[in-house]
């Protein structure tokens, strides 16, 4: 399912596999695996090229496909002897059986027919096309192709969820109220209101007004009778399909195979040989020691009373919220800038690629967190964006925005991706890789390090950068409550929203993405405790020899790589820093 998505999001950039850079392993096996991948790649485009289908194939025999070769060169891997690899050959051997483990998992336990979370789904980034820049004829010929293609596309992943009802693999109704903006926003009676449209509002200088004029009618025509017509068919499959069979039980271990399923997503999201009970009770801990610096800091603020009451007091106090999405989106440019600032103070290396501040998409907002990053190819005409939710002003929080800002763009997740995709070191597949214990694991530890960089001055927003720690904290604590407790929906919610600061709509829309993505909620704070027990490992091994911007260098050397990874690489770190 998930595989799934990302998919969509790299053919909406317009990312290809162009074949494997210079940059390759020095085992032998490797590298021709690296070319094998290549070819298949290469192979499924043709095919896809051969019939039409620029959104790409969807259909089960194509997931079946998929897993037949990745299970043919994982069990190949397996069989390796890889005491002689060099220590980048044995990242690179570890990587490529972390990067099958989706395609083998989404056929295994059948997830490629549940293609939808709460906040998206296999439609609701198409709309996305429409924010790309077209300046050519044939850009625009292509973009028509990908509309045109819409129809095929939307079929096939219908097709897919009519199967997983009848398998009983889909997600919760209970987590579908408001989940009708993901399509009925783009069901409009004119295609010049449609975002599909919005390429063809202004002309481009480069095209002549008379092939200008038969782009725009072929645009106008394709929306209307391909885009909106798809539109109008998933929110008939939701309506009279879907929403009233979908089942009524809320965790993973619910469906078929559930159990060994939520199992094998806490090892792939955490890359660690645990399990749900050492994982619960890690968040457990972890909510009773931010409980206990959440009391320290309401001293520091002078509040009188409880944390609940403080926490009442945060939500309703009209000063903790912006006015207008402008203030919100200056304000958490601002914090952007004086985060780039401090940079090279904790940072040896920098990206080249730029980032700017904008607000998440309309087609998204309602249903979407409070930011999130959006990536751009390092070769694209694109930089990177932090996206902004200007959605439902009064839920978004100017106490928690350092520690949004932190994360999600410098020096989190745009720092972190954008250096390794400028990695020339690294083969092609790793710079492409996200492993999320580690992405996602340097956004929480890029909060912390908000502190060294003097962010939180005042007790609000320290509450704030508190109440995002406690929130991955208690992310251990309902993940493993909804998928392998049975905990129900309420219970998420009250321990959510009686933990942490963040706003009632972002506790409702947190829980039921927890309950959409199981063991993704997971990789957070054990990314995070992970760089912070290393880090301090290393301090403690280096004494004065320790210098935080070679560390950080050393974190971020190798691209995203598994927990395992990381021990070795700090531990090689150490030996060589002490010779």
């Amino acid at each position: 399912m998930i595989r799934n998505l990302l998919v969509i999001v790299l053919l909406l950039l317009q990312l290809k596999n162009v074949g494997q850079q210079k940059a390759l392993p020095e085992n032998s096996t490797l590298r021709l695996v690296l070319t094998e991948i290549d070819e298949f790649n290469k192979s499924e485009n043709k095919r896809d090229s051969s019939f039409s289908r620029p959104l790409g194939s969807h259909g089960e025999e194509d997931y079946y496909r998929n897993y037949k070769f990745y299970y043919k060169l994982d069990s190949s891997l397996r069989k390796l002897d890889t005491s002689a690899f060099s220590f980048a050959d044995r990242i690179n051997y570890e990587l490529l059986l972390y990067s099958f483990e989706d395609d083998l998992s989404t056929w295994k336990y059948r997830s490629f027919l549940n293609p939808l979370l709460s906040d998206g789904g296999f439609h609701s980034y198409l709309p996305q096309m429409g924010s790309s820049s077209y300046s050519t004829k044939k850009e625009y010929e292509e973009y028509l192709k990908k509309l045109q293609d819409i129809p095929r596309y939307v079929d096939e992943h219908l097709l897919l969820m009519r199967r997983g009802l009848k398998e009983g693999i889909s997600q919760p109704k209970i987590i579908f109220p408001g989940y009708e903006s993901t399509y009925n926003q783009h069901i409009v009676s004119v295609a010049d209101s449609s975002a599909f449209f919005k390429p063809f509002l202004k002309k481009p200088e480069s095209i002549s007004a008379v092939d200008w004029k038969s782009i725009t009618e072929a645009g106008r025509k394709t929306v209307i009778e391909d885009v909106i017509m798809s539109y109008k068919k998933i929110r008939d499959f939701f309506d009279k399909e879907y929403l009233p069979a979908t089942r009524t039980t809320v965790g993973a271990s619910d469906m078929p195979q559930g159990s060994a399923f939520y199992l094998e997503r806490i090892k792939h999201y955490t890359t660690l040989e645990t399990n749900p009970d050492e994982v619960y009770n890690t968040g457990l801990k972890e909510v009773e020691r931010k409980q206990k610096a959440m009391e320290e800091v309401m001293k520091q603020a002078g509040f009188k009373g409880s944390r609940k009451d403080f926490i009442a007091f945060l939500r309703t106090d009209k000063r903790f919220y912006p006015q207008t999405a402008e203030a919100l989106l200056k304000e958490a440019s601002y914090i952007a800038k004086k985060a780039d600032k401090k940079l090279p103070m904790l940072f040896g290396k920098l990206p080249r690629q730029p980032y700017g501040v904008e607000p998440v998409p309309a087609s998204l907002a309602p249903v979407y967190t409070a930011g999130r990053y959006s990536g751009a190819p390092i070769s694209s005409k694109h930089a990177g964006h932090y996206w902004v939710n200007t959605y439902n002003l009064p839920s978004r929080t100017l106490y928690t925005l350092e520690a949004l800002t932190l994360h999600e763009a410098v020096p989190g997740h745009h720092l972190q991706i954008a250096l390794t995709q400028e990695r020339d070191n690294l083969p092609e597949f790793r710079r492409n890789l996200y492993v999320t214990a580690f992405g996602e694991g340097w956004g929480l530890y890029s909060e912390w390090l908000g502190y060294e960089m003097g962010f939180y001055e005042d007790p609000y927003s320290r509450f704030g950068q508190l109440t995002y720690d406690m929130w991955r904290a208690c992310r251990l604590v309902i993940d493993v409550g909804l998928h392998a407790k049975h905990w129900t929906r309420q219970q998420a919610v009250d321990y959510l929203s009686e933990n942490t600061a963040l706003s009632i709509h972002e506790v409702n829309t947190e829980v039921n993405r927890y309950i959409s993505w199981p063991g993704q909620a997971l990789a957070y704070k054990t990314g995070e405790l992970t760089i912070k027990a290393l880090r301090k490992k290393a301090e403690l091994a280096l004494g004065e020899k320790f210098d935080v911007r070679k560390f950080h260098d050393l974190v971020l050397s190798e691209g995203t790589v598994t927990m395992n990874i990381l021990n070795k690489m700090v531990d090689r770190y150490i030996a060589e820093a002490n010779k």
